[in-house]
């Protein structure tokens, strides 16, 4: 399994922009993550997201709300999830990244948080509530386990802020394109291109759009102007809707790659 690093430069090499899904951990059942996370790598998604299920998801929407909490009463914590990982990862060649809250990795022990992603192939993560004032002991052992720290950037983040995250930063730039929850928005393009192009003057770093991400149009119109989008309660959405269909996983491979433009 390749970094996400190696897979940017890859991307770059072939002038292409990253295709980044994300979906829960244990939705709609734990037995359903292989299966779902093989089909999203035969769609041609580049990384996947892969969140792991939380009480109190402050920065979700409703969808992925509904899909954490059904995925907890489904035994979905993170033990389960390490577990789960570690029989899989010889299938999965994409590169993963966990999606969390703080809370999980505090509670299960941030050095053996990070030991166990490296075991089980794991390249990056990102913790939606911490903020890098907070992060220094966390990126340390991230480090050591060669895990790639993945942090947030808002509209509203004031640019020497930006350079700070930026610095604390692997694998790429999270560039959240609207306050308030995840799920299907309507984007300004040119808000957007304008706050990307400036962070990019002042990194090396991919930067990748996520939040409200919904279709093959607005995925064309942000990669013009930056490294790859992020989708997810679109795909988590189509995950409710048709996972007791009889040819469930050829729907989702069918949906997935119309999101993304030739």
């Amino acid at each position: 399994m390749i970094t996400i690093k190696e897979k940017f430069q890859q991307l770059k090499k072939e002038d292409k922009k990253a295709f980044v899904a994300y979906v829960p951990y244990g939705f709609p059942s734990v037995r359903h993550t292989k299966d779902i996370l093989l089909t999203l790598q035969g769609s041609g998604v580049d990384i996947v997201e892969l969140g792991i299920p939380f009480s109190d998801p402050v920065s979700d929407g409703p969808v992925i709300q509904e899909a954490t909490s059904i995925a907890l009463k489904n035994g979905a914590n993170t033990k389960n999830l390490f577990v789960t990982l570690n029989k899989i990862k010889k299938d999965i060649k994409v590169p993963l990244a966990l999606m969390t809250y703080y809370n999980p990795v505090f509670r299960f022990g941030i050095d053996n948080f990070f030991k166990s992603m490296n075991k089980a192939g794991v390249s990056g993560i990102l913790t939606v509530d911490l903020p890098i004032d907070e992060a220094s002991e966390y990126i340390k052992k991230a480090k050591k386990h060669k895990i790639e720290t993945i942090f947030f950037v808002t509209p509203v983040t004031p640019l020497d802020r930006a350079k700070k995250i930026i610095k604390a930063s692997g694998g790429f730039v999270y560039y959240i394109s609207v306050t308030g929850t995840t799920g299907v928005r309507e984007i300004s393009y040119e808000a957007l291109a304008s706050h990307i192009g400036q962070l990019k003057k002042n990194t090396t770093l991919p930067v990748c759009v996520g939040f409200g991400v919904h279709t093959k149009e607005q995925f064309a119109s942000i990669c013009k102007f930056s490294d790859g989008a992020i989708v997810g309660s679109a795909i988590v959405k189509f995950i409710k809707e048709n996972h007791k269909k009889r040819n469930f996983l050829d729907e989702l491979k069918k949906y997935v790659k119309s999101l993304k433009p030739n």
